[in-house]
């Protein structure tokens, strides 16, 4: 265990935070005031590239101050680089004036948010406020991509209020006119920080230096602000301001600076420049026993440091201290480490654990990096500072040695964050090989949990047991105890019973068991845990899939990270099965593949199961190939699938249904079948339960027991219920529609679950039952026609149309008097209009076959027999949801589809109360977003005679739709059309004037684009 007491939370280097103090002798340079303020005024971002010793720093304080504003400062260093550990110090400094800032960064890493979201968040956090926020020593971060990431973030998303100035000695790759718009950036270079003669002569005189010609000076410099109030330009190693980083400026530091100062001095300025700020209390514990009186020497010397206002606290000019630290470098290794552990140990006694640990470790200290590591990698990992954490465990726990078992738990997290279970396992089997693997889980439960995790990923279950059962008990070890009941059907007899979320890592664990139960409605909710509600992402999807929710599933999807957390389980499991449900056959290839070499990656054999078994019912699903998925199936089993139930469980789902697709005969089916459902029942695994049974029932009609078919059937209603979602059961039932057919020949009232599954499932396209019920097929785009079997049914009277139109489009077709009252009469309920609706509902029953009309049973109007109600309206908006659901071609059909029912003409026409009319409106507006966004996606597939056709289309309906004539000019430009270009302009420009409005930046800006 540790030997260093933990920090307390949230503690960071406040001196980071401090606006630099400025030097007691100040010339004051109004002319650079004059300038940030107007920048920053008329600018988002002010960009100050300059080199070293330019007075940058000095005069953003200057004119910061005269600015008035609140200001956050924040200094940079090469610790900074890691995203993670730059924005708990954003969060730092934005929070010490905006308050809803605090804590927003550590609970969004925590919950394992990407880094440019966090920096997202914390810059929207700064709301209506005024802030000016300063971010001094970019340079820090050359090569350093992520961080450059964080803080183009910062700028992407600034509100209004948000001023960002960003301080820097050499340029870096980071595109701010993209980020915040190119009219909104301000640069500040060389020429503009160089001091002009009157400046330079002003800053002499308050340094004390009367006999140097201010002009000569700034002539011999250019104007550079070190070189003029320090001399340089009288040496022969001079170096103007365009080469700052030279080392002739050491040589010029050497003899001009150094060496007037007497030995004791030179050597306290050395030693002590590994503080980024110089106290009597912080030298003293690098070994200066009279540093009091050395500050106090030092105060009298003209050199390039600031002082603390009233106190003798130092701080060197950053390159100043460059040069102290190189002197410092080139003193003999021991020396060097020694004063690198002096130091640490500071570090230490003031809670800076993760820089300590950087000093042990370059003072070769690994005992003590390690005792600072123990306690302080764990939020490194939090905050996703994944590349800190892998540096410090390569140093510092090499298999068997010590620092493996004591870092043995941030390890194994590690490998479990990266997706790596064979690492994990590997790191396991390391511990155990020198006898400690055991005594890891006794004393770190989450380490034994992880351990145990690992395992449970490469099939190992008896290591995995071996590991719990020495754990002692905790949250973790609960949830990797709850994982153990997917492998054995123990779980409905309390062998492994559900753990309560605790708020901890591990909670993700729990999630994922759940969805594996079917307990979506759990999986579902957004947990507690900010942790475990961004790694539980997948099977929140999952789960959103599994309830029929496919649209949030689809953009929740999308929204996720794909390189970030569980991209194996994400893409090698969730897309695909998601991509299957969507019907996207190409989408779900590509996915599959991608998940493949993910899978692959991670070392899970689990994985790999689930993995080939997504692919076996992709070969089902869209493909049709029943042979080619039982040969992935067989793959799945020789492989020792059936080691884990839940696997045995889809392994003889989906080999049941390939049986049942190929083979006449439902022998083997039957077996399969039977012995899935069983073992989903007894374990309470209810994912799969409603297919699993529906495919049953079949099985078991087709061995002449139509009793057990029916009992089947029955099990995957039960289960649909638990799970609140007919989506698993009417997927399997488009596959056998017989079975439904069957369930509703046997339903005495014509309103029972299973004519709601059959109306679901005619809504999605699939005509159960066509033979057994009528269908009636309503057009109600361009006329009001009734068709049942091929034959035009009018009835006498025109309300009768639109009676049936209304029941069309209600849930069940069953509506009350009152909601058919206010629906076709606009709430007129006199007798006059009761009897119109009464002869209305005869007419139409008149006029269809017999038997099947709709009849009132007391205040209710519905029909009394089973039939199928076909509708325009219905399968109109189901194109739409299928195409918001799609990408690519795919998309673009559905839409084409759907605007083909809208083009037959208006909505019931003729019929004009205030519920056509609203619902009129709606499809109106719904069939100009779809042509528009067809356009738009026929565009991008270099379809242009389509686009323009569609395009053309929005701007006759709504010649204000500026994105239509935009897709216009596009096109026009696409195909070298320049003429067109101009012209579509001009007639977008025409029909605004009608409302005495002009184009839009954006249509503008895209009009002179297109037109060079």
């Amino acid at each position: 265990m540790s030997r260093i007491k933990g920090p307390p939370a949230g503690l960071i280097i406040r001196s980071k935070l401090a606006v630099p103090p400025l030097a007691e002798r100040l010339v004051e340079r109004p002319r650079l005031n004059q300038l940030f303020s107007k920048l920053i005024n008329q600018n988002r971002v002010v960009w100050v590239a300059a080199t070293a010793g330019s007075g940058k720093t000095t005069a953003v304080v200057q004119a910061a101050t005269a600015w008035g504003g609140p200001m956050a400062w924040l200094t940079l260093d090469g610790t900074d680089a890691a995203p993670g550990r730059l924005l708990i110090y954003l969060e730092a400094a934005i929070a010490a004036h905006v308050p809803d800032a605090a804590g927003l960064a550590s609970s969004a890493l925590t919950a394992r948010i990407p880094h440019p979201e966090v920096a997202g968040l914390l810059a929207e956090s700064v709301g209506d406020e005024d802030l000016l926020l300063v971010l001094d020593g970019l340079e820090n971060f050359v090569g350093s991509y992520e961080a450059l990431e964080v803080i183009g973030a910062v700028v992407r998303y600034a509100p209004v209020g948000l001023k960002v100035v960003l301080l820097t000695r050499v340029d870096l790759p980071i595109d701010l006119s993209a980020l915040a718009g190119v009219d909104r950036v301000a640069t500040i270079g060389e020429e503009d920080l160089a001091f002009t003669p009157e400046e330079a002569a002003g800053a002499l005189v308050e340094a004390g230096i009367t006999d140097i010609d201010a002009s000569s000076a700034v002539e011999a410099t250019g104007g550079w602000v070190t070189g003029v109030l320090f001399e340089a330009w009288h040496s022969r190693l001079h170096i103007s301001g365009t080469g700052g980083e030279a080392d002739p400026l050491h040589g010029y530091l050497a003899l001009q600076i150094l060496a007037k100062l007497v030995p004791e001095e030179r050597e306290f300025l050395v030693v002590t420049s590994l503080l980024d700020e110089v106290t009597p209390t912080r030298a003293a514990a690098l070994g200066q026993s009279n540093a009091g009186s050395l500050l106090v020497r030092l105060r009298s010397h003209h050199l390039p440091v600031s002082w603390i206002s009233g106190t003798y606290r130092m701080r060197c000019h950053p390159r100043f201290r460059e040069y102290l630290v190189t002197c410092l470098e080139r003193r003999g290794p021991a020396e060097v480490q020694a004063m690198r552990r002096a130091y640490g140990d500071l570090l230490v006694s003031e809670g800076h654990l993760e820089e300590a640990v950087e000093q042990f470790l370059a003072a070769e200290e690994l005992d003590l990096a390690v005792d600072a590591a123990e306690v302080v990698v764990g939020d490194v990992l939090d905050r996703l500072d994944f590349v800190v954490a892998e540096k410090w465990l390569g140093r510092l726990a090499p298999p068997g040695s010590s620092g493996s078992r004591r870092l043995g738990p941030a390890a194994l997290m590690l490998s479990v964050a990266r997706e790596d279970y064979r690492k994990g396992v590997s790191i396991a089997d390391d511990l155990q090989a020198n006898g400690v693997r055991e005594d890891l889980a006794r004393s770190s439960p989450r380490g034994g949990a992880i351990m145990a995790w690992c395992y449970w990923h490469l099939d190992r279950l008896d290591d995995m047991r071996t590991v719990i059962d020495v754990a002692p008990s905790s949250p973790e070890v609960d949830a990797v105890r709850y994982l153990l009941s997917l492998a054995s059907r123990q779980g409905a007899t309390g062998a492994y019973p559900a753990p309560v979320l605790s708020g901890g890592p591990l909670d993700a664990l729990v999630m994922r068991v759940h969805y594996a139960h079917g307990k979506l409605r759990e999986v579902s909710k957004m947990p507690d845990s900010p942790w475990a509600a961004a790694v539980s992402a997948p099977w929140r999807i999952g789960a959103l899939r599994a309830t029929g929710r496919l649209t949030e599933a689809l953009e929740l999807y999308r929204s996720t990270d794909a390189g970030h957390w569980a991209p194996a389980w994400m893409h090698g499991i969730v897309g695909p099965e998601l991509m299957i449900d969507l019907e996207d056959t190409e989408e779900a290839q590509r996915v599959l593949a991608e998940g493949q070499g993910l899978v692959r990656a991670s070392g899970s054999i689990v994985f790999d199961w689930l993995n080939r078994l997504i692919e076996a019912k992709f070969e089902l699903r869209l493909n049709h190939a029943p042979v080619a998925a039982l040969a992935l199936l067989e793959q799945v089993e020789s492989a020792g699938g059936r080691h884990y139930d839940f696997i045995a469980e889809a392994l003889d789902t989906w080999k049941g249904l390939a049986l049942l697709l190929s083979r006449p005969d439902a022998g083997d089916a039957v077996v399969v079948l039977r012995r899935a459902v069983k073992s989903m029942t007894e374990a309470n695994r209810i994912l799969d339960l409603p297919a699993a049974a529906i495919y049953l029932a079949e099985a078991e009609w087709r061995q002449g027991d139509p009793t057990k078919s029916d009992e089947a059937a029955d099990q995957a209603m039960v289960a649909a219920r638990i799970q609140e979602s007919n989506h698993q059961i009417l997927l399997a039932l488009a596959d056998f529609q017989a079975v439904l057919t069957r369930r509703l020949d046997s339903e005495e009232f014509t309103d029972s679950p299973w004519h709601e599954l059959g109306q679901a499932l005619m809504a999605r396209g699939v005509k159960a039952g066509l033979n057994e019920h009528p269908v009636i097929i309503l057009s109600e785009f361009g006329r009001i026609v009734i068709t049942v079997a091929g034959q035009e049914v009018k009835p006498r009277i025109a309300k009768s149309l639109k009676l049936m139109a209304y029941l069309a489009a209600v849930p069940g077709h069953r509506a009350s008097r009152e909601d058919l009252l206010s629906a076709l009469f606009d709430g007129q309920s006199d007798e006059s209009a009761r009897a119109y609706l009464r002869q209305a509902a005869h007419r139409l029953r008149e006029a269809l076959p017999a038997g099947i009309g709709p009849i009132f049973t007391g205040n209710t109007l519905g029909f009394t027999t089973p039939v199928i109600l076909d509708s325009e309206s219905t399968r109109f908006e189901a194109f739409i949801a299928k195409a918001a659901r799609l990408r690519g071609q795919g998309r673009l059909e559905a839409l084409l589809k759907a605007l083909a029912i809208a083009d037959r003409g208006e909505y019931l026409p003729g019929l004009d109360s205030s519920w056509a009319t609203q619902r009129r409106e709606r499809f109106e507006e719904q069939a100009v977003q779809a042509r528009l966004q067809a356009a738009q996606m026929a565009f991008t597939a270099q379809q242009y005679r389509q686009a323009e056709q569609l395009a053309e289309q929005v701007v006759a309906h709504d010649p204000y739709k500026e994105s239509a004539w935009r897709i216009l000019m596009r096109i026009a430009s696409a195909t070298g059309n320049e003429d067109g270009v101009v012209a579509s302009y001009r007639r977008c420009k025409a029909a605004l004037n009608e409302l005495g409005i002009t184009p839009s930046d954006s249509t503008q800006q895209m009009f002179q684009r297109l037109r060079r």
